[in-house]
């Protein structure tokens, strides 16, 4: 089977399209091959998919939206060449049903991953976020004939926090003694630094004075010598720089601080309990239904979020909210989104194999 990734991340784009992409073409490698397009931009991952062992082709851009979706598909045909797939995969905001429709002669197939609701002429969406009223959008904005994959479900993650999910499950949580600072792969708001001037206001408290922290930023965060210093100041703070071991130090974590992006499909893989706050519109649905649902405590918007109320957050957490927050949160996500995705991705493409797709109106 032969797949074309469609990607971008950058510092305002941020990692997570890159990543849930990279999580189902890891799982899709083992059927066949997969080529990435992406675009050169500031704080882009390209290098990090080819360390990996993917084909990465790479367009030219002065910034991220500077284009149309027909010139986007025109640039990404010249790259690909006259390569024929199985499966595009699509997972980008700036891309929609008219590129899909550019694309078409290029792929059996479209598969469009979208949290937003918008029309798309694919023949299987893909939105792994919570239950919300953007699903319902897509019941007028999809063609008749399109599956949808809907839910944490099929949440794309990494297997990593798959395996280790029975093992955090089952570790005791009796308080706070290690805290894993991820406020995304980017952070252009530099929440992390205020999340960390609150925890190092929390030396004052007794029991809090040794807590460990655990601080993730992506190499294209802009704000990393901000994070350094704030680290610096912590007695027990530890900076990842762009770490593969992002599993384990969920699994080790007591609790998080964090933002309802995509990495909530991995704490909740590993019942990590958490306190968020929103960064950007498309968190918000997340992040309240979560909450709802006892996964996580939301603390709210960013600009209305204080370093004081991210120490509040952490001390309101006592054994036995710690233990219930897990629960919550285990019972969303199992992690095998990627596994169920491909399966299904793979079995489409060998029922009907090299039939052109058909084009919607």
């Amino acid at each position: 089977m032969r797949v074309l990734c469609r990607v971008d991340a950058s510092v305002e784009i941020g990692s997570g399209h890159v990543f849930r992409c990279a999580a189902l073409a890891r799982r899709l490698a083992d059927a066949g091959h997969v080529q990435f397009v992406c675009r050169n931009l500031a704080g882009d991952l390209n290098h990090l998919l080819e360390t990996q062992g993917f084909d990465v082709r790479r367009l030219f851009s002065e910034s991220e939206y500077g284009w149309t979706e027909d010139q986007d598909a025109l640039a990404c045909r010249a790259a690909v060449g006259a390569g024929h797939y199985d499966w595009v995969i699509v997972d980008h905001y700036g891309l929609g049903a008219r590129w899909e429709r550019a694309m078409a002669h290029t792929a059996d197939r479209i598969l469009a991953i979208d949290d937003l609701g918008r029309q798309h002429d694919c023949q299987v969406l893909l939105d792994q976020n919570y239950q919300s009223p953007v699903h319902d959008l897509y019941r007028s904005r999809l063609p008749a004939d399109c599956e949808r994959l809907l839910g944490p479900k099929y949440a794309l993650l990494r297997p990593e926090f798959a395996a280790l999910r029975a093992e955090s499950l089952a570790r005791p949580r009796q308080g706070i003694s290690r805290v894993l600072v991820f406020m995304g792969g980017s952070d252009p708001l530099n929440e992390t630094t205020k999340a960390l001037t609150g925890i190092a206001r929390l030396g004052q408290v007794r029991d809090m004075a040794r807590l460990a922290v655990d601080v993730v930023i992506g190499a294209a965060n802009p704000h990393r010598r901000a994070v350094e210093t704030a680290c610096a100041d912590l007695p027990n703070a530890t900076l990842h720089v762009q770490t593969s071991r992002m599993a384990q130090l969920m699994a080790d974590a007591d609790c998080a601080i964090g933002a309802p992006g995509s990495s909530t499909w991995e704490r909740c893989t590993l019942g990590l309990p958490a306190v968020v706050t929103i960064l950007a519109e498309n968190q918000a649905p997340i992040g309240e239904a979560v909450n709802e649902a006892g996964g996580h405590l939301l603390l709210g918007w960013h600009d209305a979020v204080s370093a004081e109320d991210y120490a509040r957050g952490l001390l309101a957490l006592d054994a036995a909210s710690l233990n219930a927050m897990s629960t919550a949160a285990a019972a969303i996500c199992d992690g095998a989104g990627a596994e169920r995705v491909a399966a299904r991705l793979e079995t489409r493409a060998n029922r009907v194999s090299g039939v052109p797709r058909r084009l919607h109106a």
